[in-house]
C-alpha cells in the first residue's frame, strides 16, 4: 500500500511549529509495510487543503492521513475539505458528539473548564463527512476520523502530537494492519546499516542501485555526509517480507550481495 501524509497548519509553514508528526508517522507506516510516497504541509485554507487531497487521489495513493485542523475554531477546516473532495455532506455525527460531550463533562468534573455545556464551538468538532467513523481521542477533545471508500483509506488525526500518537496506536494502526492482511499486503520491514568504505557517493551509487535492482522486496539508500578522505559512506538496507523470517532472509541475501559487490569494486565494507 502506498500513502501520503498531509500536515495542515499555517504554523508549520511560518516556521513556528516543527512538523514532527509527519516524521513520526512516516516511520510508523514504513514499519508496518506502507510506503509513504508524499508528505506535504498546507495552509489553513479550505481550497488549498482540498486541492492537496485531490492531488493525492490523482496519484493513485490508497492511504491518505491528515494531521491538524480538527479543533473548534473557524480555521479548523480539515474535515470540511474532506467532505468537499469526497462529495459528502457534513453531518452532525452522533458518536462523535457523544465523545465530545463526555470529554467536556470529564474536564468540568476535574475543574479544567468552567462549564460542561455543548457550545457551538464544541459541537463543531462532531461535524464530519457523512459516513465517517469517529475515532475516540482519549488525550484531547477533538475526535479523529476514518473513512474507507473502496480500496482507499482516509484518516484525519489531530495536530497535537500526543493526541495524534495515541489515536494512531490505539485505533489507526490496528485498522491498517487488518486492512493490509485483507489485501494480502501485510509486510514486515527489517533494516541494517552497512559501512561501504567509499567516500564518493557518485561512485557508490551505481553499485548500490545494481544490487537493489537485482532483488525484490529490498531498498538500499546511501547516506551522504560530506566530502573528504576520512569519509566512509554508510548504506541503509531495508528488506520486506510477509513475516519477519522472510524479511530477515532477504536482508541477509541483499547485505551479502552488497558486501560482495563492494569487495569486487576494491573497497571492503565493514
Amino acid at each position: 500500500m502506498k500513502g501520503a501524509i498531509v500536515a495542515v497548519g499555517r504554523e508549520i509553514l511560518t516556521g513556528k511549529t516543527l512538523d514532527t508528526n509527519s516524521h513520526w508517522l512516516a516511520g510508523e507506516l514504513m514499519a508496518n509495510g506502507i510506503r509513504v510516497k508524499r508528505i506535504c504541509a498546507v495552509d489553513d485554507v479550505l481550497k488549498e487543503i482540498a486541492q492537496e487531497l485531490s492531488h493525492c487521489f490523482s496519484l493513485g495513493l490508497k492511504l491518505i492521513i491528515t494531521t491538524g485542523g480538527l479543533g473548534p475554531t473557524e480555521d479548523d477546516m480539515t474535515l470540511t475539505a474532506w467532505s468537499h473532495v469526497l462529495g459528502r455532506d457534513m453531518v452532525l455525527n452522533p458518536q462523535a458528539l457523544e465523545m465530545v460531550r463526555s470529554t467536556y463533562q470529564g474536564l468540568y468534573q476535574m475543574g479544567f473548564v468552567d462549564t460542561p455545556e455543548m457550545t457551538l464551538q464544541r459541537e463543531k468538532m462532531a461535524w464530519m463527512p457523512q459516513g465517517s467513523q469517529p475515532l475516540p481521542n482519549l488525550v484531547g477533545a477533538a475526535p479523529a476520523m476514518l473513512i474507507r471508500e473502496g480500496d482507499r483509506i482516509m484518516v484525519a488525526l489531530p495536530g497535537v502530537p500526543r493526541e495524534m500518537k495515541a489515536i494512531f496506536y490505539e485505533e489507526v494502526r490496528p485498522f491498517l494492519i487488518e486492512a493490509l492482511r485483507e489485501r494480502g499486503e501485510r509486510l514486515v520491514m527489517v533494516e541494517e546499516v552497512i559501512q561501504s568504505g567509499f567516500n564518493d557517493e557518485s561512485h557508490l551509487g551505481p553499485l548500490v542501485r545494481k544490487v537493489m535492482e537485482s532483488m525484490e522486496g529490498v531498498y538500499l539508500k546511501t547516506l551522504a555526509t560530506h566530502f573528504g578522505p576520512d569519509v566512509d559512506l554508510a548504506v541503509r538496507v531495508e528488506a520486506w517480507g510477509r513475516d519477519e523470517e522472510e524479511a530477515r532472509d532477504r536482508l541477509k541475501k541483499v547485505v551479502d550481495a552488497l558486501k560482495k559487490g563492494l569487495e569486487e569494486a576494491g573497497d571492503v565494507g565493514d
